[in-house]
């Protein structure tokens, strides 16, 4: 067994309404205690060592001196962790959230870092790996693996060995090897909202040099929530030349349908060199996440000074005879987003590694991949389906997307690793290529804004609806490529000391266009066609210095300095700096109480400067972007401070308890905030958001001894806290110095404390005609927490995602 998670009884420094969830969670779980006591254990429990590449080697997790979590086959499963939406909280200080948009790319927030990298040429501060290779599209990343075997998060700037784009941290995802045995392994799942999973695994024995593993997958959901819009057509037609014909809109949002294959092969040609290939695929079909409204704002909004927000909404919203979307920050059974159609990505991937082993000391890898991923949807971005113009029939559309594009990069990776007496030595060099195309359906607007749209017929009489055409579509693109040579070695300077110093340099190249016209609008017409390079060249170095001390075989002591940067650009006219962080960490790894017992602490101090940040161009206060869609702004320097503890203990055999906790403190430097965001966000001006202070995640499992047949019951909780924080910069609805503040809109924008709440208990290893059976009873937020996870601040409305409802299931596994 192995686990990398931490205690909770050492979080008596949380804020006491936080602190008080703490103490009874703990005293839950201390009542495990007393019955396990009474079992007569067969066998001693400690805890396993844990192997990580997070220094692009293999290392016990408790010899790198890097705040790391490796997620095990057991918290993955428990967890039901299928993309890295589900990764959010748990782990300390990494919360990850849906964008808004419906184009499924996650927000990460890590160290105060918070993440976007879904605009064109831009990128993001928490990097995703995938078998070693970057994934450089946040567009569409949220697919389901078909086969994880294990999960990495790595904290704090990571610029050495993984370059650019880690500034926050890295999750690094490896993918299941051939077994080189035979052996075959089913597992279906059924579950409410009409849920079936089923995936099939084969390993075949080894033939010679090769061995094969393959896996299906197919997964199949409703959404949970209905679509009061449901029904209504959309004639893509006329705008794309018969293309794209009539689109409807779902009666459930958030359906989603995945059938995903996974290869991997191995070749051993000699004992010294061997040539592994890993193919994956995902293709999903799926409705929007339901959009709902948690605030609109009222004639009284208005009057709150500088440049007041459209009530047009608000009187739309009043005057209509639809059923419309509730206004709640609770999710509600049924919201309108009668613009969301069905939607489609697919993302697949390819992966050649060759490994030699060069002599004893001395091995070189070289990673060779390449992937693509493409997605189409029609999002009701603002939740206010349904809407009439009033006294007529028109239907009108205050803020809808139709989002779409492909994104394709391939890069090629050697690494050199050495092993001496005296010294470890990592370095390589990376070449890296990224080709991406945003927009929509051809021929269409990417958006539509404050639209009428005119009927085949009348509202009453039916639909569809027909989309207007966009004469001056032209598809923006852009093309980046960067190249990079890294080294670090680790001195050994005596037995218990070490010397680390790791430098890395990166040459960045970004060429593309963006295009206007891409919306419809009553302010920017077509006729405005507008267009924008994009343009970025640079050659950055990134560092590390850092000193490992090691008293005693399960103790670790370091301190490091290490730098990171995200890549400049220029988007609607905007040339904006690269992000940089200079980070300070000193942290404790240890193995106590004959390895029942792990703790691990870190704490750090890190300065960005130039934090990136997308924006609506009308939000820059500059005149050639407002035209534009969206924007990259350099907002503000800032500060950040804290800490990750986690622990795990084995305090009786067959129980492992643990506990983590992150807090982080983040704060902008007021005389660096971007000057546009001084004159539209009046009072109480640009704020940090979206960056809880604490997060924590608790977990209690339970191993028994067999029963009968071989079998054995176990069971596991797992709980996920994030901390109140604020999920909009701007909390007045107005615009200009003299707006002021709506407590209203601050309250709906503000996340309360939180829980999340998951379990799993099973009967495992179950013999029956030689295979191996497992029945088991899960539940994935089973508290049901309704809470809004996305919130976009529109001015005149406040759009929201909310947390996915409360879904449970049964799940059959058969291995032989």
């Amino acid at each position: 067994m192995m686990m990398s998670i931490a205690r909770s009884d050492d979080m008596a420094v949380r804020k006491a309404h936080s602190l008080r969830s703490v103490i009874l969670a703990g005293a839950a779980l201390a009542t495990v205690l007393p019955i396990v006591q009474t079992l007569a254990a067969d066998q001693a429990f400690v805890l396993e060592e844990i192997v990580v590449t997070a220094q692009k080697r293999k290392q016990n997790i408790q010899d790198v001196p890097i705040s790391v979590t490796a997620l095990s086959s057991d918290s993955i499963v428990a967890n039901r962790i299928e993309s890295v939406n589900d990764l959010s909280a748990i782990t300390p200080n990494l919360t990850v959230r849906p964008a808004a948009g419906a184009n499924r790319s996650p927000q990460y927030s890590m160290r105060g870092i918070y993440t976007f990298g879904s605009a064109l040429g831009t990128d993001k501060g928490v990097s995703l790996y995938i078998d070693g290779v970057y994934v450089q599209n946040a567009v569409g990343s949220l697919f389901q693996f078909a086969d994880i075997e294990q999960i990495e998060v790595l904290r704090g700037p990571q610029g050495t060995l993984f370059g650019r784009n880690s500034t926050g941290g890295a999750i690094s995802i490896t993918t299941r090897r051939p077994t080189g045995e035979f052996g075959f392994r089913q597992e279906l799942t059924s579950g409410n909202y009409s849920q079936f999973r089923s995936k099939t695994r084969i390993d075949l024995p080894r033939m010679g040099p090769l061995s094969l593993t393959a896996s299906y997958l197919y997964s199949d959901r409703d959404g949970d929530t209905r679509n009061l819009g449901a029904g209504t057509v959309w004639d893509h037609g006329p705008a794309t030349g018969g293309a794209k014909g009539f689109l409807t809109s779902p009666k459930r949002l958030g359906d989603e349908k995945v059938k995903g294959v996974f290869v991997a092969a191995e070749f051993d040609f000699h004992e010294d060199f061997d040539l592994s290939y890993k193919f994956d695929l995902s293709d999903t079909d799926f409705t929007p996440p339901a959009v709902g409204v948690a605030y609109l704002a009222t004639p009284a909004a208005a009057e709150l000074g500088g440049t007041p927000p459209s009530t047009t909404p608000y009187v739309f919203y009043n005057a209509s005879p639809n059923l419309m979307t509730p206004i709640t920050t609770k999710r509600p059974d049924a919201v309108n987003n009668w613009y969301s159609t069905d939607g489609v990505t697919k993302t697949y991937g390819h992966n050649l590694t060759a490994n030699w082993r060069v002599n004893d000391w001395a091995t070189l890898k070289n990673i060779l991949a390449y992937r693509r991923t493409s997605l189409y949807i029609n999002n009701q971005t603002d939740g206010l389906g349904g809407l009439i113009v009033p006294g007529t029939e028109t239907p009108f559309v205050f803020v809808a997307n139709n989002s779409g594009g492909f994104d394709k990069q391939w890069s090629d990776e050697l690494q050199l690793n050495i092993t001496r007496d005296r010294f470890d030595l990592t370095a390589g060099l990376i070449h890296f290529q990224n080709d991406q195309e945003t927009l929509g359906i051809a021929g269409a607007f990417n958006s539509l804004q404050g639209a009428a749209l005119m009927g085949q017929g009348t509202l009453f009489a039916g639909t569809p609806f027909v989309i207007p055409a966009n004469s001056g579509f032209f598809r923006p693109s852009v093309k980046a490529k960067s190249d990079a040579f890294y080294i670090q070695p680790e001195i050994h300077l005596s037995d218990k000391l070490d010397f680390v110093v790791g430098y890395r340099i990166t040459k960045d190249d970004k060429k593309g266009t963006e295009v206007m016209p891409g919306s419809v609008s009553p302010v920017y017409s077509p006729s405005l066609g507008q267009s924008s390079p994009i343009r970025y060249k640079d050659t950055r170095d990134t560092y590390l210095v850092g000193f490992n001390y090691k008293p005693a075989d399960n103790l670790l002591t370091y301190v490091k300095y290490a730098t990171g940067y995200i890549s400049g650009g220029q988007l609607a006219t905007i040339e904006f700096a690269p992000e940089t962080a200079k980070s300070y960490e000193a942290g404790v790894k240890s193995e106590l109480l004959d390895r029942r017992l792990r703790s691990n602490l870190a704490v750090y101090h890190v300065k960005y400067g130039s934090i990136q940040q997308a924006a609506l161009g009308s939000q820059t206060g500059i005149p050639s972007s407002i035209p534009f869609g969206q924007a990259i702004i350099p907002t503000a320097d800032a500060t950040a401070y804290g800490f990750e503890w986690e622990n795990t203990l084995v305090p009786v055999d067959r129980v492992m308890l643990g506990a983590g906790v992150g807090y982080t403190r983040f704060k902008y430097d007021d005389d660096t905030v971007f000057s546009g965001y001084r004159i539209t966000h009046g009072a109480p001006g640009f704020q940090e958001y979206n960056r809880p202070e604490w997060t924590g995640n608790l977990f209690a499992q339970y191993d028994g001894p067999q029963i009968f047949a071989g079998g054995h019951l176990s069971a596991r909780v797992d709980g996920q806290f994030k901390s109140k924080y604020l999920m909009t910069s701007d909390t007045s609805p107005g615009s200009g110095l003299t707006a002021q503040e709506d407590p209203v809109y601050r309250k709906a924008a503000t996340a309360p404390d939180q829980w999340l709440v998951n379990a799993r208990f099973a009967l495992s290893g179950l013999e029956v005609r030689g295979s191996k059976v497992e029945l088991s009873l899960w539940g994935k937020n089973i508290f049901d927490n309704g809470n809004i996870v996305q919130y976009s601040g529109l001015g005149f409305a406040g759009a929201v995602i909310y947390e996915r409802a409360r879904t449970y299931g049964l799940d059959l596994n058969v291995e032989f």
